[in-house]
């Protein structure tokens, strides 16, 4: 019987190679999106060209928005500090710029993207674009979100690869133990009991083992599991072969825990919420009927920020400061969301009433 999934999967794609799975599925995503946009865009008369010029802006305006929501948002004393307090103190009391504090902002590729600092991109490129093209913000942004959960899809997916932004531990047959990113207690008694109980390691190895344990863990309140299993491997105290078995003993004694594969729930609730939206979009086109651009975005920001909030109830902290919060950031951010897809929602059903749907 299934008790969990060991989820040992390297984010980059060759290893070495600093291409990552991440990256490429929110290409693959955001490409998929661009070619669904193309077909509803220009259905309505948005030219080829139009299009092009949109797909890029947004893509810019989005990529800014993640980036600037989680350094906002979730580690302002990290990226914003260095903006307050550009010079540094050297021990021998001279003062330089912090160069490096200052451009940690823009490596993205150092991770900390937030999905509601997008939200917030996506916006501005809306008005944007509305501007440029002389279009209705609201046609145009319904449009896009129409399609955009396709790349939310594709980077939950890019998340589950990367190890990260998964749920609190859980007994469900289909949690993850995700050891890439997964820490034990540097407790050489614990840890030794383990691999004994086990089978894995032999009475004979056991005081061996523990000295060992004891002499290389004694500065350290935890280790990475990673980390402690390539050592005891190097020193022969376990084989490759033994990776798994290792696993099942330290979840088995409570060192490791199995966890909520946070990231498929949010995924697959994205790819629902695609296909709500292009099957309500298809049948009132089908219908000969005039598409409502405010239930999109309410049915939209509903079905992505109802459930995202709910899910942060199983979620661990992103943060240290989120910890002893009743409502985390994520939640707090949602609300805004979920206000504004009810009010569309309410507004969607007014103008049909009115026959002045927009």
């Amino acid at each position: 019987m299934l008790n969990y999934i060991i989820w040992n999967v390297s984010p980059e794609i060759f290893s070495g190679f600093p291409v990552r799975w991440y990256g490429l599925f929110f290409g693959i995503g955001f490409f998929l999106s661009y070619m669904c946009a193309i077909k509803a865009f220009t259905r309505e008369g948005f030219e080829q060209d139009k299009v092009d010029t949109s797909a890029f802006c947004i893509f810019i305006f989005l990529l800014i928005g993640l980036r600037l929501g989680h350094c906002c948002f979730y580690e302002p004393n990290v990226y914003l500090t260095p903006y307050l307090h550009p010079l540094i103190t050297r021990p021998d009391g001279t003062t330089h710029i912090d160069w490096y504090g200052l451009s940690r902002i823009f490596r993205v590729w150092e991770g900390g993207l937030a999905s509601h600092g997008g939200g917030i991109g996506l916006i501005c490129a809306f008005l944007y674009l509305a501007h440029k093209f002389n279009r209705n913000f609201w046609w145009l942004a319904s449009r896009v979100v129409l399609v955009l959960p396709i790349t939310a899809f594709f980077v939950r997916m890019g998340n589950l690869m990367n190890s990260e932004i998964y749920g609190v531990a859980t007994t469900l047959p289909w949690s993850f133990v995700f050891v890439r990113d997964a820490v034990v207690a540097a407790n050489p008694d614990a840890l030794s009991d383990a691999l004994l109980q086990a089978g894995i390691v032999s009475q004979d190895a056991y005081a061996s083992l523990h000295g060992f344990l004891v002499s290389c863990l004694s500065h350290w309140d935890q280790v990475s599991f990673m980390n402690l299993f390539g050592i005891l491997e190097k020193y022969r105290f376990i084989n490759e072969g033994q990776f798994n078995a290792t696993v099942d003993a330290f979840v088995s004694s409570g060192l490791l825990t199995s966890n909520h594969p946070t990231q498929i729930y949010e995924a697959l609730t994205y790819l629902l919420t695609g296909v709500i939206l292009i099957a309500y979009y298809q049948l009132t086109v089908h219908k000969g009927e005039k598409v409502s651009s405010f239930m999109i975005l309410g049915l939209a920001m509903l079905f992505i920020f109802v459930t995202r909030f709910l899910y942060e109830f199983i979620k661990n902290d992103q943060v240290d400061f989120e910890q002893g919060m009743f409502f985390n950031m994520g939640q707090l951010l949602s609300v805004p969301y979920i206000i504004a897809g009810i009010v569309f929602v309410c507004v969607s059903v007014i103008q049909k009433k009115r026959g002045t749907t927009v």
